[in-house]
């Protein structure tokens, strides 16, 4: 087998060519550098294929109408308010 030098994708060192292998990822790394996959990688999640026993459509939206209208028993107020707001600024 012919050596040869070859650098670590992960670290930058430098080794010779059978002391690195290819990772999951697809980088040839040392073997410090070096890491299994995730076994969560694997994990199936069961799918529902089901529909539920009974549904019920969307309702339609309904949009309310408010109209201010100014009478004697209250005073609307359209004015920003000022000051400091108790901040103390």
């Amino acid at each position: 087998m012919r050596e040869y030098n070859a650098t670590c994708d992960r670290c930058g060192f430098e080794y010779k060519n059978h002391q690195l292998k290819q990772e999951w990822t697809g980088l040839m790394v040392c073997e410090p550098c070096w890491e299994p996959r995730h076994p969560q990688d694997f994990a199936k999640i069961p799918r529902t294929e089901k529909a539920p026993p009974w549904t019920r459509p969307e309702p339609t939206d309904e949009f309310v109408t408010v109209d201010y209208i100014s009478t004697s028993v209250g005073t609307q107020e359209t004015t920003i308010p000022s000051g400091d707001f108790g901040n103390g600024l």
